[in-house]
């Protein structure tokens, strides 16, 4: 790849990438960014782009969500619904396979049935 800051493709190198499978590829990426914003050529610990996070002076609510997992059970507790329905989504994507049982208040039980492949690359 040249030395610059424009993602270029060389032919052999396109093609050493499409030879990868997809796992490979990502850590590929991985490492181009890393390397591209990260590092400013002597490896030292400085970026070489400043990363602006502003606080844009509002406060936000945290919410706290508790899960326990046994052999048999999911059980998720958060006061906020939607919360907790993305959090068990987020069990489901990764494979688990689960069954709602019950909910109590703000106590979601749900029974593990087994595993699967995950649904998701993350």
């Amino acid at each position: 790849m040249e030395d610059s800051k424009e993602w270029v493709w060389t032919e052999s190198e396109y093609n050493f990438f499409m030879t990868l499978q997809d796992e490979d590829k990502l850590e590929y990426m991985y490492d181009y960014f890393n390397s591209l914003f990260f590092f400013d050529g002597d490896e030292s610990d400085t970026f070489e782009y400043e990363i602006d996070l502003e606080d844009d002076g509002e406060h936000h609510n945290s919410t706290a969500i508790d899960v326990m997992i046994t052999d048999t059970h999911f059980i998720i507790k958060c006061d906020d619904e939607e919360i907790a329905l993305k959090t068990i989504s987020t069990f489901q994507m990764d494979g688990y396979i689960i069954m709602f049982e019950s909910k109590k208040n703000n106590t979601h039980t749900y029974k593990y049935i087994g595993m699967a492949g995950p649904f998701s690359v993350n």
